[in-house]
């Protein structure tokens, strides 16, 4: 009788199997082998597919292996591979900026929304903190008159931020500035796009093992995590022309201090709160009046 050879499927399974006895939940497990496959061997998910009852390829290993020890780490799958999707474009990533969340795609949804409703020819927007530069990038791909300047305190992360601006040939469109909020940009705008850090110190331990690999400087805000959102605010008020817009993400629970932090600011009215796919609140729409 001829001994059964160990298949592609059989392979996939058998990681998935690890990932989730180490505690990582089976829906992450079943997206993150896949990922970790297809990136190794440059396969899409249909050739996988197509695939998986042949014998592994020698040049999934000893990569493959490697990378499921490191999500067994608790490493994020998108710091192993180097890349997260966010608004339909692929961004290069490590561990030196925040991995793009699919909720903050709202704030590029109200910005464009904002930006195709200007008579302005040639709009300015800031993108504060911009991180791997994913709402930058995405504006300008979609806005090709939009002038933008997108800032962080992090060189490394705008580093990355500039190599992903080049690869979609909109560097051009984008200034990268090092400096917290708009401190050292010495002009004003019709739109700032923000995702701050909105997450309290103290709160750290409670974070996921995964978070936990993120930047501090792209997660906490202070004691009350709204330190940087204020900061937003007050750069809002000193940086956007009037009639100009902030679009801001902020955290879960915090929608009712951003009301009261907003009503503090006579020259800011809110618009509206747009609230995720949860149903939770999570992105501000303010306009300078």
């Amino acid at each position: 009788m001829a001994s059964h050879v160990l298949s592609l499927h059989d392979k996939l399974a058998a990681a998935r199997a690890q990932l989730v006895s180490a505690g990582i939940a089976p829906a992450d497990a079943a997206v993150d082998v896949p990922l970790f496959a297809c990136t190794i061997l440059g396969w899409d998910r249909v050739r996988l597919l197509t695939e998986r009852k042949d014998a592994p390829p020698p040049s999934l290993e000893p990569t493959f292996s490697q990378w499921v020890a490191r999500r067994i780490a608790r490493e994020p799958a998108a710091y192993i591979v180097g890349v997260r999707e966010f608004w339909g474009i692929d961004f290069a990533v490590t561990p030196a900026v925040l991995i793009p969340r699919p909720e903050t795609e709202f704030i590029v949804e109200e910005a464009l929304e904002i930006l195709n409703s200007f008579a302005v020819e040639a709009p300015k927007v800031a993108d504060i903190g911009t991180g791997c530069g994913n709402i930058a990038v995405s504006l300008a791909h979609e806005v090709a008159h939009a002038r933008i300047t997108a800032t962080d305190v992090s060189r490394d992360a705008l580093a990355i931020a500039a190599g992903n601006a080049e690869r979609y040939k909109v560097d051009g469109r984008i200034e990268f500035v090092e400096t917290p909020y708009l401190d050292d940009v010495d002009e004003t705008f019709d739109l700032i796009a923000a995702n701050p850090p909105y997450v309290k110190d103290r709160d750290k331990p409670a974070l996921s093992a995964d978070v936990q690999h993120e930047p501090d400087v792209a997660l906490f805000g202070g004691t009350s995590g709204l330190r940087d959102i204020e900061g937003v605010l007050d750069t809002a008020v000193e940086k956007l022309h009037r009639g100009g817009w902030l679009v801001m993400e902020f955290g879960y629970g915090q929608e009712d201090d951003v009301l009261e932090l907003v009503a503090a600011r006579p020259s800011l009215r809110l618009e509206r709160v747009r609230a995720d796919l949860q149903g939770i609140p999570r992105t501000a729409v303010i306009e300078r009046v």
